[in-house]
């Protein structure tokens, strides 16, 4: 009776048993916190045309999302910390399930479980946990996508309004039997990301180094049978115009692996994103008004662990969120501090076709309503 869906309801039940109200009297409060999020959305797909040339038909959807975790304070060094999540357990970019499929039950799977050491100037982790590294929004990397395996960080100081800070790990991607380190799916990456104010205005940024290598043996569909030698760099500026922040940033993406020429598009290694954002959601009332340009060539992200917003291209629990130019436009109201309406619509055309055989560049519009509310 024990199926997969029910294992992480179980590890949740045995936290709380262990929360015991002894435990409580020993003031485990300041130790032991809990938080959730709900985000329940409308989402509109139209005018979607597949590599074939056909036209995908028109798609409505409601959907939803839950999270819970929880966040233990072991002493003053060491940590820990479990999320479970809804969504298929397969997919590895979304955790958001449709409504309908006849009432059935919905299933939840834990994407967070780490060990945390701090120390001094920084930190280390080891399990699955969120992407250790700076970005400014999730074309390179998806939220929902959680490493495995260990990573570390550690600050400098660069004077009194700035810093530097050096971020390395090394995450398993896929781990067939018998299979030693040197042959696993895997990626390892290290990057440097700096933050320092300028009177009113700030500036942050990176740059990092992040390879993927396949399974050799038993190959990893979400790498597309292949290696990633991807240098990353992004940019944000932070001003204060009308008493609201203005963020502008810039990001570029480039794989620098040497693909032969048989490979089909094995020239689309480059990504860059341009963005505005004007305004924030911190306090009841505030709006928020953001633009995005995006270019995204086939090969300069891992397409399967990238974004999963603004295309419907893949799989059920895949998205193919690469090979592809457009915008986003998005408006936001604050309805409380972690109570928020989100508005954001989707236009994007593929930059090359998929692959030998298509014989037309896929597209389309995406519109979509959150109501996202956090405990």
């Amino acid at each position: 009776m024990q199926g997969p869906h029910l294992r992480p309801i179980i590890i949740l039940l045995l936290c709380f048993a262990v929360y015991t109200p002894a435990a409580a009297q020993q003031d485990t409060g300041k130790d032991l916190k809990f938080y959730a999020d709900f985000r329940f959305r409308a989402e509109l797909d139209r005018d979607s045309r597949s590599s074939d040339g056909t036209t995908r038909d028109d798609r409505d959807r409601l959907r939803f999302r839950a999270r819970f975790g929880l966040n233990y304070q072991y002493d003053e060094r060491i940590s820990f910390g479990l999320r479970l999540r809804s969504g298929s357990s397969e997919a590895t970019q979304s955790p958001h399930v449709t409504l309908g499929d006849e009432l059935t039950p919905k299933s939840f799977s834990i994407d967070k479980a780490f060990a945390k050491v701090a120390f001094e100037g920084g930190s280390m982790w080891l399990g699955k946990n969120s992407f250790p590294f700076w970005k400014q929004n999730e074309h390179f990397w998806d939220d929902d996508a959680t490493p495995e395996g260990v990573a570390g960080s550690y600050q400098f100081a660069l004077g009194e309004d700035a810093s530097l800070t050096a971020t390395g790990g090394y995450f398993v991607l896929d781990t067939p039997t018998s299979n030693t380190f040197g042959d696993q799916a895997r990626f390892f990456a290290g990057q440097l990301a700096f933050k320092s104010d300028v009177g009113a205005a700030s500036v942050e940024g990176a740059a990092g180094y992040f390879a993927f290598r396949e399974n050799p043996d038993e190959p990893d569909p979400r790498l597309a049978d292949l290696d990633y030698d991807i240098v990353a760099v992004g940019a944000k500026a932070r001003l204060k115009v009308g008493g609201r922040s203005l963020d502008l940033g810039l990001d570029l993406m480039t794989n620098v692996k040497d693909y032969p020429t048989t490979l089909f598009n094995n020239d689309q290694t480059t990504g860059y994103v341009a963005s505005v954002k004007y305004g924030g959601l911190s306090s009841p009332g505030d709006l928020l008004f953001a633009y995005y340009y995006a270019h995204i060539e086939k090969y300069a992200v891992v397409a399967r662990y990238a974004q999963d917003d603004w295309v419907r291209w893949g799989s059920a629990t895949a998205t193919r969120s690469s090979n592809f130019s457009g915008h986003e436009l998005r408006a936001a109201v604050a309805l409380g501090s972690k109570n928020n309406i989100v508005a954001r619509l989707y236009v994007v055309d593929g930059i090359e076709r998929e692959s030998s055989g298509a014989t037309a560049k896929e597209d389309g519009v995406r519109f979509r309503i959150d109501w996202n509310i956090g405990f």
